[in-house]
């Protein structure tokens, strides 16, 4: 059998990023106003930027 394609999904399995991702999330907020914590910023953890944005645009119009 030829392979043709490989498909990794290097994010979770070698790299955690999402503690990285939760500290520029709360850092982004902050200058606009909106104080996030690591806690808060959990409950979305896995969704598309533009969803988060949203939700806490909603919190804090």
């Amino acid at each position: 059998m030829k392979i043709s394609a490989v498909i990794f999904d290097m994010d979770g399995l070698m790299i955690d990023s999402e503690p990285l991702w939760q500290l520029a999330e709360i850092r982004a907020f902050r200058e606009v106003g909106l104080e996030l914590t690591r806690e808060m910023c959990a409950q979305h953890t896995g969704i598309r930027v533009d969803e988060v944005v949203d939700i806490w645009y909603g919190h804090h119009p």
